[in-house]
């Protein structure tokens, strides 16, 4: 719309536009004010999706169409639509398209089922449009049939451009009849109702013509200046009319664009306003406040943000906090004026910081309003106080007392001059400006938020008459809210004071009643372990003169057990009580009453009597007398007893199965359990709760997931869980027989896996799901200690890296030999000569590794064979033994370039197409079974045609990767699997789960932008060789004493006797030991420094989104950093520094992180590639291997996590993440793109195991590790971090010199030799063309000799230090502030680098010993039980849990026959039951069993009971 001329000075800006907008036949309809042009409109928070442009919101509001059920009329014009929608772009374009047809009524979508019910029925609703999840919540079909109205879902689209929506007619969705679009509505018609609370308490009804909507936006537009080039950040909820007109409808009239956020987050305001250039918002004063306090250190809104303007609502702004937002922003600070009775009042006209302070000195709004405000005595002179009162439009004009058009509006509010009392109070200066001083109405703004005082007042008198005499509901001051509420209570004469469980019981509407006085009361910090009962305190009321900061005399309440049993008695029909004290301090009463009452009613009854606190619960009706001994005593014994049957009685045979099973794990009495028991509260825990569904899933065969359990975990619930289980397999949910499973694979069934399929040459054992044909795996086959089995594993130990590093050697003395004739004596030539010897050495094994690697694949095993296998078969081993000379020689040469390792793949044998990206970190195997067509794109997957079956077997088979698929990070391709042409998976997933949306290719590493080819060769590649070479000026210094001021040539020798000699010297024995630790020890480090160094020269990276494109220059810094700061790099730093303590947080700070106290970090490190980006609170927990994503296809945006969070094992974080307090991302979970995950929730894959509602989120974030260690408050030494930076420093180098000793031990043989008596032995250093050979032979058979004994005394070194360390483990638990054995593992895993991996250090076998085992992490193998054939492949087995500190140990079992899968895990306290199966990144939970002859796929125990193929 086109901006109008300002308006005379005998007119108001509304009356103004009034006249324009009628006179003009432009404008007519709501839809003539919509732009046609291609600029977005509306924006979503969910970067991932496209903004909606202008011509596309004018053409779904020209063609929408209410849908209706074919029994009822079509709507029309002026028909009432409630509109029960969370705000987001769906809520603005349903609002838009509505209020051009129909009248809409937008409410709060957490209104109750109620209120909306009564809202509903006063407006005489024909419909309601909501969400499908709102169904259950606001019992809209019951609604749907008291009112006989529609009932319209809104069904966002999950692809495609925000806002768009597709909808669904309750019960109609079959048959539900979308017909053409309706009559416009006119200016006069009513195009939005709202609700308002006035004086009376009582809810008035608003209603807007069209006319007085456009006419209120035209004013904003004009008023504040909009332009099309203005992108609003709207927080605000779409159901006040400030935000409907300020936030919706003003950005829409001005060609501008509005970002709809799901409610206020201020996190979430920095990081919207910076990647979708917000130029302005509008936000109550308590908004503000959190704004400026939550902003990052990073950002510095002048540079970073656009915000040119920031308009206050709801309330007075503080002329301290504005003059705050303008420092801060540098931008008008607009105050604004208005109510729902009138939207907007007042407000500076064609505010610019030119024309208009930017911040008045104190809150005010010029006259030059949209309605004209005046004083009521017209006579008062300025700075003269007196009442608000507007008239013109968009003033309404009445309030409606009935939807029935024909009734007449009231307007009693108004005087006879047309006049509308605002309830406000204020003056205006000689200048015009408005001042607003109070009220006269006595309603309370709390932060924005109108709360009738009469409302509080009726819910509180209401839900509590027979205890609240009357009460008093006031306004009290507040530094942040402004106001906040006060409540005086005045209970009834004779009755007990009501107690604050049962005032919030009663209390099913209304406002939270807030008053803080903790702090006066002395009451201190509460806790989750606190008992109800010392949750009531009682205290003397103060004088009212005493002082705010006066303590108050307060104290827990008390009961006396006599009078309660004297109140009790004093019922009618009640017989005989007996009330003891529990252990919690509350009561129990045994009570003997006559027939037919029940305890709810004694309880009714009693309440009258007594506080509430002092109410026994439980209260025990017992029929007959009370059981006493024969001293007369009360035999509470004999009581409960006869209450534990009673209890019985009254639960189905599943509530007792359920009940029986919770007292067996709990050790608990199950007397005292009924129905309504909880098994959390009962002492229950996530540990537990695996082994209650394993348990129930045995008893009674119903499958129930332990999410679901923690949703429902009473033993009603439980038994309801079960009971819906049954009916939904036709009253059958035992286990099927292994016979039927078997007869179910005779036809060759298969079922499809959603989004990737497997081929029919899967597996039988991967197929049978409890069947397993016995008789196929009873074939005699070798044993894993038969002679040839054992021969053919040692080779490998023996001789492949031996013989791989003798190369690496020979090659140097070779090269060192043909050179030495040439060097003149030189030092520079010497040190040349050496450098370019072992360049030659690395060079050549590099190239000859990787190729007699292949040659040998070729040569022993040749082209894979789809099928399945024996473990241990001469098959077996052949394939064993070419993994690992492939695994030992490494890809060498081949990794130095992406063409080069496609290249080491076709090799192989892999089928790869055109446009092939696969990461260096993908790990491949059973290379010439894989299949990637053009332009598929793998990123840090596994893919491998080989996998572990039960029994003992092994199945190879072919994988097909389609064109242009892609295969995310954390994801595992099973064989047989064919990922279809275009689909994406994971991040965490496997080919066995569903593929993922279209988006989620953005995650993929490989889709992160580099820079261009000169970039990277003029500035990229020189930066990262200069942090390289400078990083081994160390080790240069280290070599130059090695060769200064020496000779190698001797005169009596020939070359090679010189170099074999002048090596062997103690000089250069002692220099080549220095040098390998130097390496190790200031190389890493160094290296470090410079990465942070080059890092902060060039700057930090900003975050972008596909609306702002990173500049080659971020791109550019982004790609040498993650060369220089890469995730190995810093591995190698912190494992010297120590991996999980403060030094890692100052690095990452450094790195520009934002990091706070006491974060614990993981052993092997997180992949953050823009650490800029990452923000972590106080007290997070990591487990190991997670990766953090602040950059992806996308754009980049702020990771966050909250104080006290836990990022557990293998957790994806996306950017724009943000974890709330105390949040737990459990293993294997996945956070997804511009998520909020709620304070205290808890999260296992993808499923939320818990809310978090019920948790205290004010405790201590504290985590006992941080007490332990960094407040030194444990009953053990804590070794400070001076000893372990040291017992780090000496373990590298220690071990550094340690696997130095094998060159120096070939070279000192080489030395032994008698180079003059021998003929034989002198002819060996002969110049001849078979030199090399014999060399090579000599020099590698010191090094089979030397590195094994080196190999076999590092591994008994590992297991003495283990056990002298550590010890025996046993399972219990081991908290850091408790125990020391977290601190001892810490350390026996520093000792143990000498090497990383092992095999038997305590691990209990099976009998036949026959187990394969490949096991990528077995932690605690003393707490592992592996039964025969059982077969692991790079899984994880771990024993101990640890849970924010709070560390635990739980033995593992895995029974006969069962196997692990490349990518499964075993949580502690878990256990597999015979021939189970864990297929590729499956997650056995803590506590959980996997059932007998049973395959589980999937993350968070996706159980497959059919044929898995």
């Amino acid at each position: 719309m086109g901006g109008v001329a300002p308006p005379p000075s005998t007119l108001s800006l509304g009356d103004s536009l009034s006249q324009t907008i009628s006179q003009s036949s432009q404008i007519t309809t709501l839809l003539d004010c919509l732009p046609s042009t291609s600029a977005p409109a509306l924006h979503s928070p969910d970067l991932s999706r496209g903004s909606l442009p202008h011509a596309d919101v004018k053409a779904f509001v020209r063609n929408f169409s209410l849908p209706h059920s074919p029994r009822r009329a079509p709507l029309g014009p002026n028909d009432r639509i409630m509109i029960v929608l969370p705000t987001g772009p769906e809520n603005a374009l349903a609002l838009l398209a509505l209020a051009t047809y129909h009248t809409c009524a937008p409410v709060n979508a957490s209104c109750t089922a109620a209120e909306l019910l009564d809202d509903a029925r006063r407006l005489n609703a024909k419909a309601v449009v909501t969400t499908r999840e709102a169904e259950a919540r606001l019992e809209l079909r019951a609604l749907q049939k008291a009112l006989d109205c529609e009932v319209v879902f809104v069904e966002p689209r999950t692809a495609g451009r925000c806002g768009i929506f597709d909808m669904a007619v309750l019960g109609a969705e079959q048959m539900q009849v979308e017909g053409p679009p309706s009559r416009l509505h006119g200016l006069e018609d009513r195009s939005l109702i709202l609700h308002t609370s006035g004086t009376s308490g009582k809810k008035k009804v608003v209603p807007y013509t069209l006319l007085s909507l456009i006419v209120g936006t035209c004013a904003v537009v004009e008023s504040w200046d909009l332009r099309s080039s203005d992108v609003n950040l709207n927080m605000m909820p779409l159901f006040h009319v400030g935000g409907i007109v300020r936030n919706l409808l003003a950005p829409m009239f001005s060609g501008g664009s509005a970002i709809m956020c799901a409610g206020f987050d201020a996190i979430a305001f920095w990081t919207l306003s910076q990647q979708l250039h917000a130029t302005w918002y509008y936000a109550a004063p308590t908004i503000h406040h959190a704004i400026l306090t939550s902003k990052p250190e990073s950002i510095v809104p002048s540079r970073d943000l656009r915000i040119r303007m920031i308009c206050n609502a709801a309330g007075g702004l503080l002329p301290s906090l504005a003059v705050e937002l303008q420092g801060t922003f540098q931008a008008v600070i607009l105050p604004s004026y208005g109510m729902t009775e009138c939207m907007p009042i007042a407000s500076p006209y064609k505010l610019t910081a030119s024309t208009v302070p930017a911040v008045p000195a104190y809150p005010a709004a010029l006259i030059s309003p949209s309605a004209t405000p005046r004083i009521s005595n017209a006579r008062f002179p300025p700075h003269k106080t007196g009442a608000i009162c507007v008239r013109g439009l968009p003033t309404f004009r009445g309030y409606e007392l009935s939807p029935d058009p024909s009734v007449p509006l009231d307007t009693s509010a108004f005087t006879s001059e047309g006049w509308f009392d605002s309830g406000d109070m204020g003056h205006v200066d000689e200048d015009g400006y408005l001042f607003i001083t109070g009220r006269s109405k006595e309603i309370i703004n709390k932060g924005g938020e109108v709360i009738s005082p009469f409302e509080v007042e009726e819910a509180v008198v209401s839900a509590a008459k027979r205890y609240v005499k009357t009460t008093l509901a006031f306004a009290i001051e507040h530094d942040v809210l402004q106001e906040t509420i006060g409540v005086v209570i005045v209970p009834v004469p004779g009755k007990p004071r009501i107690g604050l469980g049962q005032l919030q019981d009663l209390l099913r509407a209304g406002k939270p009643l807030r008053i803080k006085l903790a702090t006066r009361l002395g009451i201190g910090s509460l806790s989750d372990s606190v008992p109800a009962f010392h949750r009531h305190f009682e205290a003397d009321v103060p004088d009212n003169q005493a002082s705010l900061s006066e303590p108050i005399r307060c104290s827990r309440v008390t009961f006396d057990i006599p009078f309660v049993e004297h109140e009790l008695l004093s019922i009618h029909d009640v017989h005989d009580v007996a009330v003891r004290c529990r252990e919690d301090g509350s009561p129990e009463a045994f009570v003997s009453v006559a027939s037919g009452f029940d305890s709810s009613e004694l309880k009714t009854t009693i309440s009258d009597l007594l506080p509430g606190y002092a109410i026994p619960d439980p209260l025990h009706v017992l029929p007959g007398k009370l059981r006493r001994s024969d001293s007369g005593a009360i035999d509470f014994a004999a009581m409960e007893d006869e209450v534990a049957r009673a209890n019985a009685s009254t639960m189905s045979e599943q509530a007792l199965l359920v009940r029986d099973i919770i007292g067996n794990l709990l050790t608990a009495d199950v007397g005292k359990i009924n129905g309504d028991s909880d098994f959390f509260l009962l002492g229950g825990n996530s540990l537990l709760l695996g082994k209650l569904a394993y348990q129930i899933r045995k008893e009674s065969g119903v499958s129930i997931p332990v999410a679901t359990l923690f949703s429902h975990s009473t033993v009603k619930g439980i038994a309801a869980l079960m009971d819906a289980s049954d009916s939904k397999q036709g009253g059958f949910s035992r286990m099927h027989s292994r016979n039927q499973s078997e007869t179910t694979l005779v036809g060759g069934g298969r079922r499809t896996i959603p989004g990737a399929c497997h081929s029919q040459n899967q597996s039988d054992a991967t197929l049978l799901s409890h069947g397993f044909d016995r008789s196929y795996v009873s074939k005699r086959a070798r044993s894993q200690t038969h002679p040839l089995s054992l021969i053919i594993q040692a080779i490998p130990f023996i001789f492949f890296y031996p013989l791989k590093a003798a190369l690496t050697w020979t090659v140097l003395l070779l090269i060192l030999a043909v050179l030495a004739p040439h060097v003149n004596g030189s030092f520079w030539e010497r040190i040349l000569s050496l450098l370019a010897a072992i360049i030659a050495g690395r060079l050549t094994t590099r190239i000859v590794s990787p190729i007699s690697a292949i040659l040998f694949k070729w040569l022993v095993i040749g082209k894979y064979r789809p099928g399945k296998y024996r473990v241990w078969s001469g098959y077996y081993l052949r394939y064993w033994i070419v993994n690992q000379a492939l695994r030992i020689s490494g890809r060498g040469i081949f990794s130095m370039h992406p063409s080069l390792e496609i290249l080491y793949y076709r090799l192989l044998g892999a089928r790869i197409g055109k446009g092939v990206r696969i990461s260096k970190h993908a790990r491949l195997g059973e290379y010439d079974l894989l299949t990637f067509s053009d332009g598929c794109v793998v990123d840090k997957a596994l893919i491998r045609g080989f996998c572990v079956e039960r029994e003992g077997f092994f199945t190879l088979d072919r994988i097909s990767i389609g064109k242009y698929a892609t295969v995310n990070t954390y994801t595992q391709i099973s064989p047989g699997a064919v990922v279809p042409d275009g689909s994406v998976f994971g991040p965490h997933a496997s080919s066995y789960d569903a593929s993922a949306p279209e988006s989620f290719a953005a995650y993929n590493n490989s889709m992160i932008p580099e820079p261009n080819l000169l970039l990277k060769l003029f500035v990229a590649w020189p930066v990262m060789f200069l942090v390289y070479f400078v990083s081994y000026i160390p080790w240069f210094t280290a070599v130059w004493f090695m060769m200064y001021e020496t000779t190698i040539l001797k005169g009596n020798l020939n070359a090679l006797e010189s170099v074999v000699d002048w090596f062997a010297t103690p000089e250069r024995v002692y220099f080549h030991a220095l040098s390998r630790v130097v390496r190790a020890l200031i190389t890493p480090l160094l290296r470090l420094a410079l990465g942070i160094l080059v890092k902060r020269i060039f700057g930090l990276n900003k975050a972008t989104s596909i609306y702002s494109q990173p500049t080659q220059i971020a791109i550019l810094r982004r790609y040498i950093n993650s060369h220089t700061l890469s995730l190995s790099v810093l591995r190698s730093a912190f494992s010297i520094l120590g991996t999980h303590y403060e030094a890692v947080s100052v690095v990452y700070r450094a790195m520009g992180a934002k990091i706070g106290r006491r974060v614990y970090w993981p052993g092997s490190g997180i992949f953050c590639l823009d650490p800029e980006f990452l923000e972590i609170g106080d007290d997070v927990v990591f487990g190991s291997r997670s990766q953090i994503f602040t950059t992806d296809g996308v754009g980049s945006a702020k990771v966050i996590v909250g104080n006290g969070a836990m990022i557990a094992d293998r957790v994806v974080l996306l950017p724009g993440v943000k974890i709330g307090k105390f949040t737990v991302m459990g293993s294997g979970a996945l956070g997804l793109r511009d998520t909020e995950y709620k304070d205290g929730s808890t999260w296992l894959g993808k499923d939320c195991l818990d809310d978090g509602s019920n948790k205290d989120l004010s405790r201590d974030t504290i985590t006992p590790f941080g007490r332990a260690f960094y407040q030194r408050k444990a009953p053990f030494f804590v070794y400070p971090y001076a000893l372990i930076l040291a017992i780090n420093l000496f373990i590298t180098a220690l071990s550094a010199t340690y696997w130095s000793i094998s060159a120096v031990a070939a070279a000192q043989v080489l030395r032994r030799i008698d180079l003059h008596n021998s003929k034989q032995v002198t002819e060996i250093y002969r110049p001849s063309w078979f030199r090399p050979a014999i060399i090579y032979g000599l020099i590698g058979l010191c090094f089979v000799i030397v590195l094994n004994i080196q190999a076999i005394l590092a591994i008994l070194w590992v297991i003495a230090t283990k056990w002298i360390v550590i010890g025996r483990r046993r399972d219990g638990q081991y908290a850091w502030d408790t125990s020391s054995y977290c601190q001892r593992w810490q350390l026996h895993l520093v000792l143990s680098r000498f090497v990383y991996k092992g095999y038997g250090n305590g691990g209990v076998l099976g009998p036949s010993r026959e187990v394969h085992i490949s096991c990528g992490l077995m932690t605690e193998p003393d707490l592992v039980q592996l039964g025969d054939n059982v077969s692991l492949d790079d899984c994880s087995v771990v024993a101990h849990i640890n849970s924010r500190g709070n560390f635990a140990l739980n033995s593992l079992e895995i029974g006969n026959g069962c196997a692990m899968r490349a990518g499964s895990r075993l949580l502690s306290g878990a256990s597999m039951e015979d021939s189970s199966m864990l297929c590729e990144h499956t997650l056995l939970t803590s506590g959980d069993v996997a059932d007998a002859g049973t395959v589980y796929s999937g993350v968070a125990r996706k159980t497959d009971r059919g044929p898995l193929g």
